[in-house]
């Protein structure tokens, strides 16, 4: 079951489901075959006496019991519901003991390298996502129905020994671990790759524009983060990137307006509050690029940083987020009749305050859906209200999704 709510008026039409007590994931598991490694029989085989029984002796002590299967399911249960709580060394462990029990998959060696990260460990996780095995994964072509993020149970696919991910996943984090790591070439050439495979995803925009700013290349920058405010006019970091290339051109009045619509997104982001002062100094140099691709409780939005919830992740809560302001329903098409919709689910991270604070697009085939559709209904984002998720008697961040139905 989950918890849902329905909205509109007149021909808008979209729904809010709840990620929160006894909500459903948003996609459906992956189907998986498991390769375990042998596990020591009970009691061995008798001794063969010839060649056809020796090797049916042998085949035998190779089969995985149904015991072993067993325990290498609940092991990668356990270590998943490990990381829903945010207990990323724990859950490192577990993989840890997994890993030696399995098929080499590239689905278990991100999430090793991710829960590396997450605990501190960004050299070995930056190792990691550099090995052949994963290497390889980037490179593997997937249909489009396979572009999608992780689902909420997601174990399955670290058993079957092959890559079922997006590389998306394997791109952004090498980005995101050169960045934090000072690794900037290394970043920059792993932020086009994620920009590339994620066109639509502002955010990763962004991820390029800082990326590219520190390793000199700038009107490449400029452009990126004018393309992540253009298609989410929602991130403070985006407009105070911008703005800082407006203070760098000459263009005072243009910088302050950047870095004033930054503040009015969060009035706690300081650098784009100091940056506002600043350029009101006649005479003084503008203020230094940015080294951070996503600050304060948008960092939830990096793979490789601690911060959460993620995403993918299940927060059990007392009470579930619910939508207090309905969208304006300008941003929702009217759908003629005899048009098929085209659903597009907008993931958003809800704070304490019931304020979506982070969102998260589907991938999409560029012209899928105009642009401009998309930038109309993230600008209204900041502007919806939420009663927050309850946990244990106080609030707590959650992720909700809305699903939109829009003319394509």
């Amino acid at each position: 079951m989950s918890d849902s709510l329905a909205l509109g008026r007149g021909d808008a039409r979209f729904r809010l489901r709840g990620r929160g007590v006894a909500a459903c994931a948003l996609i459906a598991g992956l189907a998986f075959a498991l390769g375990v490694a042998a596990a020591p029989a009970p009691k061995p085989p008798p001794k063969a006496t010839s060649g056809a029984p020796r090797r049916a002796a042998t085949s035998a002590k190779r089969r995985p019991t149904k015991a072993a299967i067993r325990s290498v399911l609940d092991l990668a249960r356990e270590t998943r519901e490990l990381e829903d709580m945010a207990a990323y060394a724990r859950a490192l462990q577990g993989l840890r003991a997994l890993r030696p029990r399995v098929i080499g998959d590239a689905d278990l060696e991100l999430a090793l390298a991710l829960d590396e990260a997450r605990a501190g460990l960004l050299d070995s996780a930056r190792t990691r996502l550099r090995a052949p095995l994963m290497l390889d994964a980037v490179k593997d072509t997937l249909p489009i129905a396979r572009r999608r993020e992780y689902p909420y149970r997601r174990e399955g696919a670290w058993l079957n020994g092959h890559y079922d991910g997006w590389p998306w996943y394997i791109w952004r984090a090498r980005a995101e671990l050169g960045a934090a790591t000072g690794n900037w070439g290394e970043a920059y050439e792993a932020a086009r790759e994620g920009a590339n495979a994620r066109p639509l995803s502002g955010k990763d925009w962004l991820v390029l524009a800082v990326c590219a700013a520190r390793t000199q290349h700038d009107d490449e920058s400029r452009r990126a983060a004018a393309r992540a405010i253009e298609l989410d006019p929602t991130l403070p970091e985006a407009h105070h990137l911008a703005g800082l290339w407006e203070w760098k051109a000459g263009r005072r009045s243009e910088a302050q307006a950047a870095f004033r619509r930054a503040v009015k997104l969060d009035s706690a982001y300081v650098p784009a509050a100091l940056s506002m002062m600043r350029s009101r100094i006649p005479g003084i140099a503008p203020d230094s690029l940015p080294t951070e691709l996503l600050t304060g409780p948008r960092r939830a939005g990096l793979l490789t940083a601690p911060e959460g919830p993620k995403p993918e992740e299940f927060v059990q809560v007392d009470v579930s987020a619910m939508i207090e302001s309905s969208p304006d329903t300008a941003v929702a098409d009217s759908i003629p009749p005899g048009v098929k919709p085209l659903q597009l689910v907008l993931s958003l991270l809800i704070d304490e305050r019931g304020r979506p604070i982070l969102n998260d697009l589907p991938w999409f085939a560029p012209g899928a859906i105009p642009n401009w559709k998309i930038t109309r209904l993230l600008t209204s984002v900041p502007s919806w209200r939420f009663t927050p998720a309850i946990k244990l008697g106080s609030p707590h961040a959650v992720w909700v999704s809305l699903d939109f139905y829009l003319t394509p």
